[in-house]
């Protein structure tokens, strides 16, 4: 979350309540070339990234062949498009009007509709609560914030609110988008995901964790299997001295708690002395420094996470 308050927010509003935004278009060109993709079925020639299957679980079929195909018109990674859509609306679930006015699909003003509104299925309508109208216009203002080369400031743009880039990105990697980073920038935005969701004993996610079911989960979701507890992650990850710590990487603790094992904590390292971590049963997944005064006494190694043997 930006701690400066939100001086000529361009949403006209605070943050969290969608996309609020004015600016200039150009649909006009995004319009007919999705009317054509979909009497066409797609473009030719355009790889698309497949569907999870949890996309393929929580996306309306028909709503995913036109994120698809407006991912492949535009650019910007259809992921992150169902992404908004599922935090916005649940997929036209709740169109509002939200308190601030947003509503339709992707929760537009008004008066940003009248700027980035588009006629997506060319009927000659242009109609915020259609999704293959409102999908080619936030895509349309992800590119004029930024991206697809940069999907965090895009996103920030779109909701003044870090932690709602955040989660937005999380849910989009769960769909299958890869970040170009590789795993370990995805692992990172996983992680940051699941901030704020309770620590609960035993528990694997996706809406509460214990320590080693965080980082269990988190690779799970990039094709990395890990074992359920913190003594047996610790013994198949690769040690990495300190000198070499990497966004990504695990941190494992020693006796925090009574156990005939040595290791009994775990976290991930997410870059600039920061670790993501489900600390105890009655506290919630938060960012703790790395000289944090309990948790350094109780630091053991660190530990990178790798596909197949480690040995």
């Amino acid at each position: 979350m930006n701690s400066n308050p939100p001086t000529g927010d361009i949403f006209g509003s605070v943050a969290n309540e969608g996309l609020k935004v004015a600016g200039t278009v150009g649909m006009i060109f995004i319009a007919p070339m999705l009317f054509l993709m979909a009497a066409l079925g797609g473009t030719p020639g355009i790889a698309q990234s497949p569907a999870s299957a949890a996309a393929i679980a929580e996306i309306p079929p028909e709503h995913l062949v036109v994120m698809q195909q407006v991912g492949a018109a535009t650019g910007v990674p259809w992921q992150l498009l169902a992404a908004i859509a599922k935090v916005e609306s649940g997929f036209g679930a709740n169109m509002g009007p939200s308190s601030a006015g947003a509503l339709g699909y992707c929760q537009f003003m008004p008066a940003t509709w009248a700027h980035y509104g588009a006629d997506g299925d060319g009927d000659g309508i242009s109609d915020p609560f259609n999704y293959r109208d409102c999908l080619p216009a936030a895509a349309q203002y992800l590119l004029d914030s930024g991206a697809p080369g940069d999907l965090r400031r895009a996103l920030y743009a779109y909701n003044h609110s870090w932690s709602y880039v955040d989660h937005v990105l999380g849910i989009a990697v769960s769909y299958g988008y890869l970040d170009p980073a590789g795993i370990p920038a995805q692992a990172v935005t996983l992680a940051r995901s699941r901030i704020g969701l309770p620590y609960v004993w035993g528990a694997a996610g996706p809406d509460s964790f214990d320590c080693s079911g965080l980082t269990q989960w988190i690779y799970a979701q990039l094709g990395i299997s890990l074992p359920r507890t913190s003594q047996a992650q610790f013994e198949t990850t690769l040690p990495v001295p300190l000198e070499y710590l990497q966004p990504g990487d695990l941190m494992f603790y020693e006796h925090t708690y009574v156990s005939h094992e040595r290791i009994t904590h775990v976290g991930i390292y997410v870059g600039n002395g920061v670790v993501v971590m489900a600390t105890q049963p009655g506290e919630f997944i938060k960012e703790v420094p790395m000289d944090n005064s309990y948790w350094a006494r109780h630091f053991a190694s660190a530990g990178r996470p790798v596909k197949g043997p480690t040995a």
